[in-house]
């Protein structure tokens, strides 16, 4: 294989890369509320009553599954997922929301 050929692939995608993050930029740009409202649906979502459904789901599933394989690694990835569901929202809007001051 020649060096031309080699450095074709990682060449393209370095393009296409810049091609990607150009078109989201000019998106991002001349809409930057097209899909507030489905960020605050499904924000909505996590933090209310479905939200602590899937949670106390979760929970439930991976207490039960610790329990019957005598493991407590199912209990505690389904209690980090949980706790991921409730709280992620709020960390993302800390994230990305930008202060006044």
């Amino acid at each position: 294989m020649t060096l031309t050929k080699k450095l074709m692939l990682p060449a393209a995608a370095l393009a296409l890369a810049a091609l990607v993050s150009t078109e989201a930029a000019a998106a991002t740009s001349m809409a930057p509320d097209a899909f507030d409202a489905l960020y605050a649906t499904i924000a909505g979502w996590c933090k209310g009553t479905l939200g602590k459904s899937i949670s106390l789901a979760f929970l439930l599933i991976g207490l039960s599954l610790g329990i019957i394989r005598g493991s407590i690694v199912a209990a505690v990835t389904c209690i980090a997922a949980s706790l991921s569901l409730m709280i992620a929202p709020t960390i993302l809007e800390a994230i990305f929301t930008v202060s006044g001051t």
